[in-house]
């Protein structure tokens, strides 16, 4: 059955269409598929920074960890990479003088 052309009737058309499929178990196929979907999404900086604040300080299982650890073993940073950190580091040593220097 094709969604009604009416607005307010198709909303609530969605509505009583999704409330029937919320909680229903997925396959695996279509969990995957629903993940390819979301592949490669671009989403905005603020919404970036939402997601960054909302998951800052969530606490990680010990499995999860391990998974992480694994993921990362074997790799290494790029040259960029590197140039970053040794860029911030040196910041940070600058402005730790500074504040050394500051207080005194």
């Amino acid at each position: 059955m094709p969604s009604p052309k009416d607005p307010i009737k198709r909303a609530e058309w969605i509505k009583k269409f999704s409330d029937k499929l919320r909680g229903k178990p997925k396959s695996e196929e279509h969990r995957r598929k629903m993940s390819e979907a979301q592949l490669g999404k671009i989403v905005s900086e603020e919404t970036g920074r939402r997601i960054s604040e909302a998951l800052t300080g969530k606490p990680l299982s010990e499995e999860h960890r391990r998974k992480i650890s694994e993921t990362k073993k074997g790799t290494h940073p790029s040259d960029e990479s590197r140039r970053k950190m040794s860029e911030s580091q040196k910041q940070r040593q600058i402005n730790e003088k500074k504040r050394k220097t500051e207080n005194y």
